[in-house]
């Protein structure tokens, strides 16, 4: 894809009277790249809309699921494809990689490590 910079120097070049093929080997493009563009009449306007993931319309599924205490990408998998995903694994697993550092630790509300805890620091002080 052309930049601007580029179009205005193919512009200049081409108003000086000089080859397409000159043009673009200076440029590093293929000749047919400076003929399109003097065609066209100024730089590719084109930009590609952004495309939908398959996992999409499940998202807000996973993100349920996260809330309940599931973190197994396996088993959100199997739930998602009960529903009709066709998507693939890896997709779901990119999904959820960063919000695994949300996720609350299994430690903080397990009272029984907090109470071996205690009892191991009383122990250490006598």
């Amino acid at each position: 894809m052309l930049r601007r910079e580029d179009w205005m120097e193919i512009q200049a070049q081409a108003e000086r009277g000089v080859y397409q093929k000159d043009i673009a080997e200076e440029l590093g493009v293929h000749p047919r790249t400076v003929r399109r563009a003097l065609k066209r009449g100024g730089p590719s306007s084109t930009r590609r809309k952004k495309r939908g993931s398959k996992l999409d319309p499940y998202k807000p599924l996973v993100d349920e699921l996260l809330n309940e205490g599931v973190w197994n990408g396996q088993v959100i998998l199997r739930e998602l494809q009960a529903r009709g995903y066709t998507g693939k694994e890896t997709i779901l697993r990119d999904y959820i990689r960063p919000k695994r550092a949300l996720r609350r630790s299994r430690a903080a509300g397990d009272s029984r490590l907090l109470r071996v805890s205690r009892c191991r620091a009383t122990w250490a002080s006598s």
